[in-house]
């Protein structure tokens, strides 16, 4: 047979075994193949290992789309399914700590800045501030209660109504009435004797103490930088007198000028006004500090007026027109409440008639 004759035949097979893979597919059912096949048995016949080795793995990942698997994850049912009791049983913690290096963690952490962002110098501060006004507040009200006490009582000696005693200058928003806690309100009510009392007695404090300070130090400079010793001759004694007046007269006129109170007055919760309630001007703190000094003329009857006039003013406040009042600042100035209560009964009661 020749060639032609031998591909002419070939190609005549081809047909026909075309023709009769056709009819076959066309006649077998799929499904009942496939039904047929035994699964286990032919991955039993699969070497696995032989197909992993020729998988290319890189090439397969870099035709993995990671977004898209992500997509189709669903979190809740993977979440639902993790047995996290099963999962910390088998966490070793004292394993885990004795990795971790404290000292280089604590290193890395700027605590400055993370008390900062706490805030707890601020909630230091605020405790502390409001601790100290708290301890003071006690402290004043139990002076506010005796000036109560004092007035009232000496008011009813001269045969004076005290309900009848103005409370606070006219056009100033005096507090009235108690609090929840039953407490007397006495913010810009006029300041009774022993408030005032005790306030001078600090300021007198502060004054002498800063200028003893003060001198102590100017004769150290002396006496170390310049080696002049400053004697105690009359003549020097004279001046040192002459310089505690003029620094107690600086002292008084510029923080009644500026905040119509002295250090002293501050820290017992008072405040210098004029008769109708306003801030008192440099004239006023000047006139005021130069009169001071009279109202001790006489045994002090300069200052009966605090306990016998109706606005308790001494000598001083008459002469530049000014008033004192209780001021605490932020803080309500109040009377205790079983003072308050007491003061009021009694303030309630008229004056016995001769």
């Amino acid at each position: 047979m020749t060639n032609g004759d031998k591909s002419e035949g070939d190609g005549l097979f081809s047909r026909v075994f075309s023709r009769a893979t056709g009819a076959v597919v066309d006649i077998v059912d799929p499904d009942t193949i496939i039904d047929q096949v035994d699964v286990n048995g032919l991955m039993e016949r699969v070497d696995v290992d032989a197909v992993l080795d020729r998988v290319d793995v890189n090439a397969l990942l870099d035709r993995v789309d990671p977004q898209v698997i992500l997509d189709n994850v669903d979190v809740n049912t993977l979440m639902d399914r993790v047995d996290v009791d099963a999962l910390l049983d088998r966490v070793d913690v004292d394993a885990l700590m004795s990795r971790v290096d404290i000292d280089a963690l604590l290193d890395r952490v700027d605590v400055k800045e993370l008390t900062d962002r706490a805030g707890i110098p601020d909630i230091v501060r605020e405790s502390t501030g409001a601790l100290a006004g708290s301890a003071m507040d006690v402290v004043r009200r139990q002076i506010v209660a005796l000036d109560q006490i004092i007035g009232s009582t000496t008011y009813r000696l001269i045969k004076k109504d005290p309900t009848e005693r103005p409370k606070a200058p006219p056009n100033l928003e005096a507090g009235s009435g108690v609090d929840e806690e039953g407490r007397g309100q006495m913010t810009g009510h006029y300041a009774g004797a022993v408030s005032r009392l005790v306030a001078f007695a600090l300021d007198s404090l502060i004054v002498w103490s800063s200028f003893l300070l003060a001198m102590m130090g100017i004769t150290f400079v002396f006496d170390v930088v310049f080696s002049v010793k400053i004697g105690t001759e009359w003549e020097h004694g004279v001046i040192g007198v002459a310089l505690a007046a003029l620094w107690a007269f600086t002292y008084h006129v510029v923080g009644l000028a500026l905040a119509g109170r002295t250090i002293g007055m501050g820290i017992i919760g008072l405040m210098v006004l004029t008769r109708d309630g306003t801030t008192v001007t440099g004239r006023q703190a000047l006139v005021r500090t130069l009169v001071f000094p009279f109202s001790f003329l006489i045994f002090g009857l300069g200052f009966l007026g605090i306990i016998t006039s109706p606005e308790r003013r001494a000598m001083h406040d008459g002469a530049a027109g000014t008033v004192v009042v209780y001021d605490w600042g932020d803080r309500p100035a109040e009377m205790p409440a079983p003072l308050t209560s007491w003061v009021n009964r009694h303030m309630e009661e008229p004056p016995s008639a001769e």
